[in-house]
Order: C-alpha cells, then structure tokens, then sequence
C-alpha cells in the first residue's frame, strides 16, 4: 500500500496550488458533492486516501441529492454516489492485485525527456510480468534508476472465457509512486456518474495570463511544455452556476481557451486546454520562440498594440535573419512585447 499524503483542508483536494490559494482566501465553500468529485478528480493522494476522504463526507457532511445531468443519472443521495466509489475503487484494487494464474501485467510510462507515452510493442514486451508484485518492482526499480517518469500505467490483463482489463494510473513525483485512479477497459459501462459531473472552482486567472497545464494524467499532445496564453474559461460563462444546476456541461466541458505554440515551432495556434483545475501560473522564464507567448500576453491584455505584436512575432520568428525592429517603439514597450535587454541592444 502506497504512503498517504495528508490532506490538511479541503482546498487541498484541488489539483491547481493557484486555484487551492485562491477558494481558500476567498473562503468559498463547495457542497459535499462538490468535495466528492475533486476527491475523485484529485491528482494528489492516492485512492487509499481517497477513500478515506470519501468516508468523511459521507460520515461528517450533509446529505444531497445529485441532480440528472449530461452523463450522469440521478442519486436521491450523493452519499449513495460515494458509497458506489468506494466500492468500485476497493474491488478493483483488490483484482489488481489478486494473482491469477490466466493473467499478464505491463506497464508503461509518460516521461520527462521525450514528453510523450511510451507504449510501443517493444516496451510492452520488455515490461510484460506474470504478477503484480513482479511489475510493481520492476516499476518501482525503473523509477528510482532513471528518475525521468512524470506518470504511468500498469495494465492487468486477463485470459478466460470472461476477458478484462484493468487500468491503474500513476503519478510520480520525487520518485514517489501514487496510485491516483484504477478502472476497468474502456468498453465497460461502469465509469462514471462521478467522473462526468462539471465542478465549478473560482479562479484567479485574467485574460492574457500566461499558465502551465500541470495535469501528469492528461497531455495535450503536439503543445510546446504545455505553456500557454489564456483567453478564455468555462468558468467565465455569465451565471455559470445557475447553468451547471439545469444539469447542463459534463467535466468535458472544464476548459480554458488559449493559444500556445506548436510543438518546437514558432507558430501558434488557438486550442481549448483540458482540466482547469490542473492550471498554474508560468513564473519560469520564457526563452527562445516561447517570447511568443509575452506579445500575445500583453496584446490580449491590452498594453501593446496589434502593430506591435505582428513585428514581435515576426522578429521571433525569423530571429536568424536579424531582421531589426522598427526603432520608433520605446524600450518599456518592446519589453511589454517580450524582448529582453539582451534583445533590444541588438535590435540597436
């Protein structure tokens, strides 16, 4: 069994450290159905903790009902919801686990080097084991050895006339392992009433803020570091309470809008990023083409000028050419653009 992180408020449960600081501040209090899906959504503490978590609020909260929305039916009681969770959470464990003379395990990683899955054949063969115990170390050694793994996925298989798979999704930080989620193969209808209800956080974030999406269980393929200018939140929609309680939006639907560049291009694109709740502020400095992302930035939040953005992106863009900036643009302002001293003595 994995070691449990404590939880120490219920702020804590919300995967994004801006957006945790900022409810906390605020003060703002979530319902216990609320409370139940950030339990779930929570990339933080594992389904051990998780199910003690659960365990509080059916114990120490008021009961709910669970209004009927987009992929998710109706509960007279959330705690009933809870209960259902808790339940589906231990009995997969406990398959995971369970040795089985007609199974195979493999496992497979997200890593820091090559930003992608790695689930080619020849990984998969490599990582085939005939137990739990046996792939659990043979992770475990991996992770402490090459410390380069952001998540992973171990997969149990199993062979019968009744064939299943299931999933069980990690995350690792320090070379800590935490085993955040567990399901069965996607063709099964057991997942999920919980997994689909859209939870309304306040944020701190403003149009032209530039944010890092931090979620290790959902990359967005083909984005450069995940960094991005956002322009646009679900959250931000004019009386988004009273709309999500007409049973409208599922978690689909918690997204920001913003552009980011494409892989290690200069070029950008304007996309929606999965799970605001995952979102951070960017406080790392932005180099080479990222610049980018500084115009754009200061374009949306109206300190520079279209002019001056389309000469930014362009000086960014073909940097080599040594093309100059147009020299009537102050130094307050090209640095508002993105340019550092460095830049603007050059562009002398």
């Amino acid at each position: 069994m994995e070691e449990k992180e404590e939880i120490s408020d219920n702020y804590d449960l919300i995967n994004s450290n801006a957006i945790s600081n900022y409810c906390r501040k605020i003060k703002y209090q979530f319902n216990t159905e609320e409370l139940a899906v950030l339990v779930y959504r929570s990339n933080k503490i594992d389904i051990f903790e998780k199910i003690s978590k659960y365990k509080d609020l059916i114990n120490n909260y008021p009961d709910m009902e669970v209004i009927e929305r987009i992929n998710c039916k109706h509960y007279d009681s959330v705690r009933t919801m809870i209960k259902n969770e808790i339940n589906r959470l231990t009995k997969l464990h406990e398959d995971l686990i369970k040795e089985n003379e007609r199974c195979a395990y493999i496992w497979y990683e997200y890593n820091k080097t090559t930003k992608r899955e790695d689930s080619s054949p020849y990984h998969i063969f490599k990582n085939l084991k005939g137990t739990y115990k046996d792939v659990y170390e043979d992770v475990t050694n991996y992770v402490n050895e090459y410390d380069d793994t952001i998540s992973l996925t171990i997969i149990k298989k199993f062979f019968g006339e009744k064939e299943r798979i299931i999933f069980s999704k990690y995350n690792v930080i320090n070379k800590k392992i935490t085993l955040v989620n567990i399901y069965e193969g996607e063709d099964k209808d057991d997942y999920l009433d919980i997994n689909n209800i859209y939870v309304y956080m306040p944020t701190p974030f403003k149009k032209g803020d530039i944010l890092i999406s931090e979620n290790p269980q959902m990359r967005n393929y083909g984005d450069n570091g995940d960094i991005f200018v956002l322009d646009y939140l679900s959250t931000w929609r004019e009386n988004i309470k009273e709309y999500l309680a007409k049973g409208n939006s599922d978690s689909s639907d918690m997204v920001g809008y913003g552009y980011y560049l494409y892989e290690d291009e200069a070029r950008f694109t304007y996309d929606n990023k999965w799970d605001y709740d995952s979102f951070e502020f960017y406080n790392g400095k932005l180099e080479g083409n990222n610049r980018i992302l500084k115009a754009i930035s200061s374009y949306l939040k109206g300190e520079i000028d279209m002019e001056l953005l389309i000469h930014a992106y362009d000086v960014f863009k073909i940097e080599s050419i040594k093309k100059g900036m147009p020299d009537f643009y102050t130094n307050e302002g090209l640095k508002k653009a993105g340019f550092t001293d460095e830049d603007i003595h050059n562009q002398g």
